[in-house]
C-alpha cells in the first residue's frame, strides 16, 4: 500500500507563530517528518529561536520517537530536555524554545494529558513554579534531593534548565537535608535572590512555602508540595534528567 493510503497512527498539533493559527501535519507508520526554520523541512515553524534544521519526528512500526539534530536552543518533551534520540508517547508535548507542538490521536484526544502525568509522579515533592521569565507557568518537580539549575545550552545538564540568557551556567545549587530545603548561588553573574534578598557568599539560604526566589531574570515560586491544581493548562517539568 502507498505511504500516502496508509491511515495515520497520529497527528502533530502546533501554533503558527505568526498567523495565529492552528496547524497539524498527520504521521503514518514510516514517516520521518523533520522540523525547523527553513521551508525545506515538512514541519516549517518559522521562529527566530528554531534552528534550521531543528529535530525530527519518526514513526517506526508504529512507535514514536523524536531526534534532536544539534538544535542551538534544544528540544524538550513535557519540558525536559532531550539529547540524540528519544521516545514520544500520544499526549506529549514537544517544546522548541517557545514553540509547541503536540502529538495526538488521529481524532485529536491525547491518551494522557502530561501535567497529570507528572502530578502522579511528583506526589507531594517540592517544586519550582516560573511565574516570570521564558518558560513562564512552567512547573518543576523536584524529584531528586540535589539539584542543579542553570542556563538551558545543547551540551547543559542540569537538572533544571532554564531558557533564559540572564542565567549562568551552572547558576544554583538546590539540595534537600532532613527535610529542609536549601538553595546555594555558585557565583552567578546576574545573582540568585529569595525574597528580594540575594544569596551571596557560599550562604545556605533555607526555603519555606512561598518564597519567590530570582534566579537572573527569572521568577520562580517554591512549593512545599507539588501545586496540581495548578498544573492543568501549564507546562510542567521534571527536575529530573
Amino acid at each position: 500500500m502507498d505511504a500516502q493510503q496508509q491511515a495515520p497512527l497520529a497527528k502533530i498539533v502546533w501554533l503558527d507563530p505568526f498567523s495565529g493559527k492552528t496547524l497539524e501535519h498527520p504521521i503514518r507508520d514510516g514517516d520521518k517528518l523533520t522540523i525547523g526554520r527553513s521551508a525545506s523541512n515538512d514541519i516549517q515553524i518559522a521562529e527566530g529561536h528554531i534552528s534550521r534544521e531543528h529535530a525530527v519526528i519518526a514513526c517506526e512500526d508504529g512507535a514514536f520517537k523524536i531526534d534532536d539534530v544539534g538544535s542551538a536552543n534544544g528540544t524538550f518533551i513535557n519540558g525536559v530536555q532531550v539529547y540524540g534520540e528519544h521516545g514520544l508517547d500520544i499526549g506529549d508535548e514537544v517544546h522548541l524554545f517557545v514553540s509547541v507542538l503536540k502529538l495526538l490521536s488521529p481524532q485529536g484526544n491525547a491518551a494522557t494529558d502530561a501535567a497529570k502525568k507528572v502530578s502522579a509522579v511528583a506526589g507531594d515533592r517540592a517544586s519550582l513554579r516560573i511565574t516570570r521569565g521564558p518558560q513562564q507557568g512552567q512547573i518543576f518537580a523536584l524529584l531528586k534531593e540535589e539539584l542543579y539549575i542553570g542556563r538551558s545550552t545543547p551540551s547543559s545538564n542540569w537538572e533544571i534548565a532554564l531558557q533564559d540568557p540572564t542565567v549562568s551556567r551552572p547558576h544554583a545549587f538546590l539540595v534537600k537535608e532532613q527535610d529542609q530545603w536549601k538553595l546555594f548561588d555558585l557565583g552567578s553573574i546576574n545573582g540568585t535572590a529569595v525574597n528580594n534578598r540575594p544569596v551571596t557568599g557560599g550562604e545556605a539560604r533555607k526555603l519555606r512555602d512561598g518564597d519567590r526566589i530570582m534566579f537572573g531574570g527569572t521568577m520562580t515560586v517554591f512549593h512545599t508540595g507539588f501545586p496540581a491544581q495548578l498544573a492543568t493548562g501549564q507546562r510542567v517539568q521534571n527536575g529530573q534528567t
